[in-house]
């Protein structure tokens, strides 16, 4: 029987799920007593993925294959567009509060039809949103892809130039920063990880206030892509992907081409994404750390992990945190 509180967490479930695709009342009554929960058990969250009952909600879509260590790759589309900046941006426009299975296949074919940022910039509007309305928002999402295309074939971004982000990565960030304030070149950094791991930064002998020139120079507030985006996702699979190769610090995102003790641009970000912060975990395992995304903290892999990895018996508890699986 049902209580008079469940009965009201029910009712509200159901108010936020207003306006989202879900196959029929069966389906909506049995999404609406996971909502209501509060909590995403692992099996419910399987069986909401498989059967596709919600678009647009972007806490659910937990179902990330966690790969051996041993794989190519974690398996992001970020992954494979890094050397194509635009297109990543374009797919992670897609990927907001959508997921990947029903995000990626439309974005393909969209690049199929307009493969560079003139095609986008030029493209009709109507055209692409018929392409992109599965996804909804779809007029929403073509504003913000042309947009993104004009922006970079008039102003694409430079080593030279970096732009003011407020509130990333955590809110209350840049606050003295304007959006959108220009700032010159990153002050030379060598990446180098010194025996605490942090990155070690050479700014001129003449600045004895470290912080003031880290305000006065926009360290850590501006980014080389924040005239055309201040979302965090964004930003940070940039970061990850392609901001290391726009700087010339390295061949690919992954520090290829630079001595060993070079440290990539993906390990100074804390992002907030849940599928960024599993394939950075991913990444750090394989350099031998297990690594807390809110912390940005490691601690030496342990061989028990390192096996449950290889074996496929990983997974992810109600709070988004990788647990070992039972055999």
């Amino acid at each position: 029987m049902t209580t008079p509180s469940e009965s009201v967490a029910l009712a509200l479930a159901g108010q936020m799920l207003e306006g989202f695709d879900v196959a029929d009342e069966a389906a909506k009554d049995f999404l609406r007593s996971v909502v209501a929960s509060g909590k995403g058990p692992l099996d419910d969250l399987k069986e909401l993925y498989r059967l596709s009952l919600m678009r647009g909600v972007e806490e659910w879509d937990m179902l990330i294959e966690f790969p051996p260590l041993w794989a190519d790759s974690f398996g992001l589309i970020q992954g494979e567009m890094a050397s194509d900046p635009f297109r990543l941006l374009i797919a992670v426009t897609f990927l907001t509060q959508t997921s990947g299975r029903m995000a990626i296949p439309v974005f393909r074919c969209l690049m199929e039809r307009f493969p560079t940022p003139e095609a986008v910039a030029n493209a009709d509007q109507a055209e692409i949103i018929a392409l992109i309305r599965p996804l909804g928002l779809s007029t929403v999402r073509c504003a913000k892809m042309q947009r993104y295309a004009q922006m970079w074939l008039n102003q694409p971004p430079t080593k030279d130039r970096r732009y003011g982000v407020k509130n990333n990565p955590r809110p209350g960030d840049g606050r003295h920063v304007h959006a959108g304030q220009e700032f010159g070149p990153e002050p030379e950094a060598e990446s180098r990880c010194g025996g605490g791991g942090e990155l070690e930064l050479e700014i001129d002998d003449a600045a004895t206030d470290a912080v003031s020139e880290a305000l006065r120079t926009g360290l850590g507030s501006a980014w080389e892509i924040g005239h055309l985006t201040q979302g965090p996702y964004a930003l940070d699979s940039w970061r990850i992907f392609c901001r290391d190769v726009l700087l010339g610090r390295a061949e690919d995102w992954k520090g290829r081409g630079r001595h060993a003790e070079f440290q990539p641009e993906w390990m100074r970000v804390l992002p907030q994404d849940k599928e960024l912060r599993a394939c950075l975990r991913w990444m750090w395992m394989r350099e031998g750390w297990e690594w807390d995304p809110l912390t940005g903290e490691r601690e030496p892999l342990r061989e028990e992990m390192r096996r449950a990895v290889d074996e496929g018996r990983v997974g992810y508890d109600d709070q988004g945190d990788l647990v070992i699986l039972d055999q």
